[in-house]
């Protein structure tokens, strides 16, 4: 079986098959010049959920991918919801700059040891933020990331970081805004205020 060069595990065919998928889907919308760098963890598990998979008809995407879509949407000032399609949208957040990268780029429903995984490649993607990616400003997403961002304190990209206090922006209720709206749990707009603040 060959080894994934996404997570490092020995993988089956379809498996090193939809890694390259996704990472042609990223490749179409990847702006010349990244301003803005959102970096997740690790890719949903269904193909249809997959941040840069253009869905046209949104009730493809599971509730929970549907509300992450909207949050980093808003966080780049647009208006979420069904009225522009979700092409379009894309197309705006790479012309502003902004690009979402996931460390480990295959799923952790795929791995054994999804955090053993991360702690793998990260000094990779960190390597390749810096050289390849040369952001402005990274914004960390989901828990599981809060590793990377003691690594970037490490080699002095610091102050590069747009952070929760203190912490990755996560939110445990994409897939329910009732509870998102009752928890103040939404990050978008959050996010958005805080790079409109920032110098460009």
């Amino acid at each position: 079986m060959p080894v994934c060069e996404g997570c490092g595990t020995r993988s089956d065919e379809l498996h090193v098959q939809r890694r390259a998928e996704r990472l042609a889907l990223a490749s179409k919308f990847r702006p010349g010049q990244v301003h803005i760098l959102f970096l997740d963890s690790a890719p949903p598990a269904r193909a249809e959920d997959f941040f840069y998979s253009v869905a046209t008809d949104r009730s493809i995407r599971s509730a929970a991918s549907r509300g992450y879509f909207d949050e980093l949407m808003k966080a780049t000032g647009q208006a979420p919801g069904a009225e522009r399609s979700e092409e379009a949208a894309l197309a705006e957040f790479s012309r502003k700059g902004f690009f979402l990268l996931n460390a480990v780029e295959c799923p952790f429903e795929d791995l054994i040891d999804p955090q053993n995984s991360l702690r793998r490649v990260a000094p990779t993607v960190i390597k390749k933020i810096q050289t390849e990616l040369n952001p402005a400003y990274v914004v960390p997403l989901s828990k599981p990331t809060q590793e990377l961002v003691r690594l970037f304190g490490l080699v002095g990209w610091g102050d590069r970081l747009i952070l929760d206090n203190g912490a990755p922006f996560s939110d445990p209720h994409l897939d329910d805004p009732k509870k998102q709206a009752a928890a103040g749990s939404a990050y978008g707009e959050k996010i958005r205020k805080i790079l409109s603040a920032l110098p460009s």
